[in-house]
Formats: C-alpha cells, sequence, structure tokens
C-alpha cells in the first residue's frame, strides 16, 4: 500500500492525501481508545503506539503539500507534544520512550539552529511522572538525568556566551565536573532509600556517573584540552567559583543527610576546587602541564581505589572499572609519549594477561567467599 501510494503521490489531489493522512491517524487511534475502553491495555499502546507514528508522518507530509516550512523544529515539538498526554495517561514506558526521543531530536535540532529548547523539561517532567508512578525502567532514568544535565549545561552557555546557542566556555566545564559529584552524591542517597526500586536506581545513578566521570578524566588527562580551556577564557570567574563551591556544599549536605561516609567526597571536593584553582591561577603554559599529571594521578589514584572498594564490596563493575581505568591511563600514555609497533603489542600483551590476572583473581575470590 505505502508503495502504491508513493509511487502515485504527486497525482492523488491535495485534499484527498490530507483527509487520508487525517483518518489514518484517526483510525490507529480510535481503535486504541476502543481496546483502552475494553480494558485491554497492552493492544491500547500498541495502537496508541501507531496511531503516533502515523501523526508525526501526518505533520511532516501536511507541511510538505503545502510547502510549511518556516521552522522546520516546529514539527518535531508537535509530535512530540501529540505523544505526551498518551505517554502520561496510560504511563506506558514504550510512549514515554518514544515521547523522549522526539524531545531529544526536537533538542538538538532546535539547538543547532541556535534557539533555545524552553519547553525541554516538559518533556523532562513527563518522564519522571513515568518513574514516579511505574517505578521501573532504567534506559528511562538514565535519559531523564542526562536530559536534565544537558539543559542546564546549554542554559549556562546561552546566558555566558556572548552568541546564541551552544557556545562552549570553561564554566561548562565547572558545572559538568559539580553536576556529576551532586549525582553521585543523589545516587548515594538513592542507594540508602527504603525499597528495591530507589537502590536500584541509586546504584545505576552512580555506576554510570562513575564511568562518565572516568571518561572526562581520559580526555583530561591530555595537555591539550587544558590549553583550550586556557586559550577560551572565562566569562565570569567569580561565578565559576560559586558554581564550585554551591556544588561541593551541596553533594556534602546530601551525604551528611544520607548518612553516608564522607571522606571519599571530601577528597573529591578537594581535588576539584584544587583544580580549579590551579587554573584560574597558574600561568598558561606550565599551567596546563601541570594540570595533566594532576588528572593522571587522579586517574592511576581512582582506579587503584575502585579495585579495592569493588573487592571489600564485592561488586565486580567496580572493581573491573578501576582495572579498566588503568589500564586505559596506561595505554593512553604510551601512545602519547611513545608509541611504536612492537612496544604497542608487547604493552598489550601484558594488559591481556593483568586482565586474564584480575578475572581469575575475582573468580577465586567469590568461589571462596
Amino acid at each position: 500500500l505505502l508503495t502504491l501510494v508513493g509511487a502515485n503521490w504527486e497525482e492523488i489531489p491535495r485534499w484527498l492525501r490530507t483527509a487520508g493522512l487525517l483518518l489514518l491517524v484517526l483510525a490507529a487511534n480510535g481503535l486504541g481508545l476502543r481496546s483502552f475502553l475494553a480494558g485491554r491495555t497492552g493492544p491500547a499502546v500498541a495502537w496508541f503506539f501507531l496511531g503516533s507514528l502515523f501523526y508525526g508522518t501526518a505533520i511532516m507530509l501536511i507541511a510538505q503539500i503545502y510547502h510549511l516550512g518556516e521552522h522546520y523544529p516546529d514539527g518535531i515539538l508537535w509530535w512530540a507534544l501529540g505523544v505526551l498526554p498518551f505517554a502520561v495517561l496510560l504511563g506506558s514506558g514504550l510512549l514515554t520512550g518514544l515521547m523522549l526521543v522526539l524531545a531529544y531530536t526536537w533538542f538538538f535540532v532546535e539547538a543547532g539552529l541556535d534557539f533555545f529548547p524552553l519547553l525541554f523539561p516538559l518533556f523532562l517532567a513527563a518522564a519522571g511522572h513515568y518513574l514516579w508512578q511505574q517505578g521501573r525502567s532504567a534506559v528511562i532514568f538514565l535519559f531523564s538525568v542526562a536530559g536534565i544535565v544537558l539543559y542546564v549545561e546549554y542554559a549556562l552557555s546561552w546566558w555566558l556566551a556572548d552568541q546564541p546557542g551552544f557556545a562552549f566556555v570553561p564554566e561548562n566545564l565547572v558545572l559538568g565536573i559539580g553536576l556529576l559529584l551532586l549525582l553521585q552524591a543523589a545516587g548515594q542517597w538513592l542507594a540508602a532509600r527504603p525499597g528495591p526500586t530507589a537502590g536500584d536506581y541509586g546504584v545505576l545513578l552512580q555506576l554510570w556517573v562513575l564511568r562518565v566521570f572516568v571518561f572526562l578524566l581520559l580526555l583530561l588527562s591530555f595537555r591539550s584540552p587544558w590549553a583550550e580551556l586556557y586559550r577560551a577564557g572565562w566569562a565570569q570567574p567569580a561565578f565559576a567559583v560559586g558554581i564550585a563551591l554551591a556544588c561541593s556544599a551541596l553533594s556534602l549536605a546530601i551525604l551528611r543527610t544520607a548518612a553516608q561516609s564522607l571522606l571519599p567526597m571530601l577528597l573529591g571536593v578537594t581535588i576539584y576546587l584544587g583544580m580549579l584553582g590551579a587554573l584560574t591561577l597558574a600561568p598558561q603554559g606550565p599551567g596546563a602541564l601541570w594540570l595533566q599529571v594532576g588528572a593522571n594521578l587522579v586517574l592511576v589514584g581512582l582506579g587503584t581505589w575502585l579495585i579495592v572498594r569493588g573487592i571489600v564490596a564485592h561488586q565486580s563493575h567496580v572493581f573491573y572499572t578501576g582495572v579498566g581505568s588503568i589500564l586505559t591511563t596506561a595505554l593512553l600514555r604510551y601512545f602519547d609519549l611513545v608509541g611504536d609497533y612492537v612496544g604497542a603489542a608487547i604493552l598489550f600483551a601484558v594488559f591481556a594477561a593483568i586482565l586474564l590476572g584480575a578475572a581469575r583473581f575475582w573468580k577465586s575470590r567469590e568461589a571462596g567467599v
């Protein structure tokens, strides 16, 4: 049917094309409503999902029929807004996921054209409503958290930069690390809450924050990012210091409320504020080198701590994250400083032996327990 219609699309009158698209949307959603009123939630969700796809297709094709294209991201926005009430009222993870995909698409398209996606928090709130009511969805939870971070970072860049759209300023890095500290503290707070759902979300949040933090440190283990930060210049240095102090204080306060150990967070806050001080006060040439060395030392120290923590707490993902961070740091430094093929082959063989030894050690320890 699609092939037949597509082959004769231009020969079909406009009014017939428009009516056909509208009838298609109404038919799918009408069948969904009929299934919902009959108490068959599964088929209702399936029909409404299909109706949502037809709805988006109708928006795009009607815009093409009548040449409506002044600001094409609005079509994606209206599509997402059309899916939102079905996602909220039905409490469907499938429809909520579709809504988030459309919302993210609209965000990046809108931001790519240097506009501010003001309504993006509305979709995050709908996703939060689903998580509050339905409970379990790791994907929706992670995308909701990532959306909050993305929106806050974009808002900061829009406010501080001299031009619309996303223009990276050093304050974005300060805010990003501060938000990671806050999310890590929030993850520990959730893990300490009663009930399996909050605990699972807390562990999941801690794990992904840790992975993002290790990835960020790996990027900062080179000298060029620090040199770029020096060249970028600060828009409002005092504001950056305020962000760092506020995020640090809030992270410690959340951990204190959760009755968790403050020592790891205190160490992280100290390194965070110390690197910010070096970035703002140290001269550009030596400062970039010192910060690069500091980032590598933090990576090695963090990896070692994660290995020990994983062994003590019997957490394999923490243990292997620590092993992976140390091996990746060594690999990057090798290619950065040496980089010949024979040495690389030897290094890979050594890393393989370390990984095999770590796996066997973990297996023997768990078998002994």
